[in-house]
């Protein structure tokens, strides 16, 4: 992990089903496996805290912040909020700190579709998309290829 973070990445998901148990049940696990210190709210806000500051606090202590598209999580205001953190932190350091990862198909806003995004709508091949997104969380913060 690069100095200066407690995390490698953050998840930011929308905290309903299917989206919550394939974040929970099928993503992090994986991304555990793969050895990165992920950021999840379940397991890294602090109860009674507040949310707005915990998302802050998650997406400043992560290298990269990875989106987990789908109708449900673009129709979040929550969401849009960690988004723009995660956006306004990369332009400050001039650096790539969101990754979008697309679970389900939908239409997502123009600040979106100016970047590539992974897609992992097929689980027939998440381990192949999974191994671009390991590859892709490795990349130091700052590198020619984040930019």
């Amino acid at each position: 992990m690069q100095a200066g973070f407690l995390y490698d990445v953050f998840v930011s998901y929308r905290h309903q089903e299917p989206d919550q148990s394939w974040v929970r049940g099928v993503l992090t696990p994986a991304l555990k496996a793969e050895g990165f210190k992920v950021c999840l709210d379940v397991e890294c806000f602090t109860l009674g805290a507040f949310v707005l500051g915990e998302m802050e606090r998650a997406v400043r202590e992560s290298r990269y912040t990875l989106a987990v598209l789908t109708p449900a999580y673009l129709e979040s205001g929550f969401a849009e909020l960690e988004e723009l953190m995660a956006e306004q932190l990369g332009l400050e350091g001039k650096s790539r700190r969101r990754i979008v990862l697309m679970r389900e198909p939908c239409d997502p806003g123009l600040r979106i579709r100016t970047r590539l995004w992974l897609d992992m709508s097929d689980d027939s091949g998440f381990t192949e998309q999974m191994a671009r997104l390991t590859q892709a969380l490795r990349q130091d913060l700052g590198s020619p290829r984040g930019a």
